[in-house]
């Protein structure tokens, strides 16, 4: 149960950082901006499971370059299939390479400043109580 909660919870996550993308994007790039519903769930769908790729890391117990060459790889491809499937049907946002290569760095950074300021905390926490004994 823990698992499947843990799995919602990153397609949630992914599809949050998803759209919020997505609408960062949009503002940037266009003057006037019309989404089709069918735009809306492809970017939920896609976000989504590029969030559970991410569980990725917690549950396989590879080295850390496999993992995130696998995580890239499997990133991509979504994006990249879901560009073709979508293509089929004329869709006005296109999910380009060069934006998921930026947004994937840009992503990894904040991921990994986040993940530096955790382990900072824990070291500090560490040390206090190491002091107190």
């Amino acid at each position: 149960m823990k698992i499947l909660i843990d799995m919602l919870r990153r397609w949630v996550i992914g599809d949050l950082i998803g759209s919020l993308v997505m609408m960062i994007l949009i503002i940037l790039t266009g003057p006037q901006v019309t989404l089709q519903r069918s735009e809306v769930i492809a970017v939920l769908v896609m976000s989504g499971f590029i969030g559970l790729y991410s569980a990725l890391f917690r549950y396989l117990d590879i080295a850390f370059y496999q993992l995130f060459v696998l995580h890239f790889v499997l990133t991509v491809t979504t994006v990249i299939l879901t560009n073709r499937y979508f293509d089929a049907i004329k869709l006005t946002v296109h999910f380009e390479i060069g934006y998921t290569l930026l947004i994937y760095f840009i992503i990894w950074i904040g991921m990994w400043w986040w993940e530096r300021d955790d382990r900072r905390r824990i070291n500090n926490q560490i040390k206090k109580r190491q002091r107190t004994d």
